[in-house]
């Protein structure tokens, strides 16, 4: 049984609450009186449910990436043909970053952008790293590898630079949209971007 007082709260409510707050401000940006006052909850009641600001910022970048990131990887999975598996890929990121219900821009890139990454605490720095690394390095290198496995794209095409030049996109779409630039420029971007990869392997 829970000792001391049961919580009068949602937890799950909470944590979109200070989801929002971090994905609008970064980490830094985000003080502990805007988090309470979005969560509905004081210090005491932040501290006993989710530990501190630290602790606080890592749970919410796990729902975020439960939520909206599996989600594009999902697009990029469900199409055969490459060049639209990215678009899916990438206009499934474009959308989210647009949103008019959502914050705009990346949470990630959001804390990465707002702040000196030097000065955030190590376990922040490590779950940003990942975040990028599973829903973008690792997500783009594993399918380009299967790609390349299954011959439809060309022997000599260097898959570590084309993942590098995806994640760049994909990082300047998230600014772009967090100083309100729109989906359509976003999505012919994404047009732009597509333009470089190679001419599929011909059978013949």
């Amino acid at each position: 049984m829970e000792r001391g007082r049961p919580r009068n709260f949602n937890i799950e409510q909470a944590l979109d609450a200070a989801l929002d707050v971090f994905w609008r401000n970064g980490y830094q940006n985000a003080s502990l009186t805007e988090l309470t006052r979005a969560m509905g909850i004081s210090k005491p009641s932040l501290y006993s449910a989710f530990g501190n600001k630290e602790q606080l910022y890592l749970k919410t970048l796990q729902r975020y990436r439960e939520q909206r990131l599996l989600r594009h990887a999902e697009a990029l999975a469900a199409e055969a043909d490459l060049k639209q598996a990215l678009r899916n890929f990438l206009r499934s990121v474009a959308e989210m970053l647009t949103a008019p219900g959502l914050p705009g821009g990346c949470m990630v890139v959001n804390s990465a952008v707002t702040c000196d990454i030097a000065a955030l605490p190590p376990a922040v720095v490590a779950a940003i790293h990942e975040t990028v690394d599973q829903s973008s390095f690792t997500l783009l290198k594993d399918r380009l590898e299967a790609e390349l496995r299954g011959r439809s794209l060309p022997g000599d095409t260097d898959i570590h630079r084309l993942v590098d030049y995806f994640t760049a996109i994909m990082c300047g779409m998230a600014v772009m949209a967090k100083v309100g630039i729109s989906q359509d420029r976003l999505l012919a971007t994404i047009e732009q971007a597509l333009a470089v990869l190679p001419d599929p392997v011909s059978d013949t």
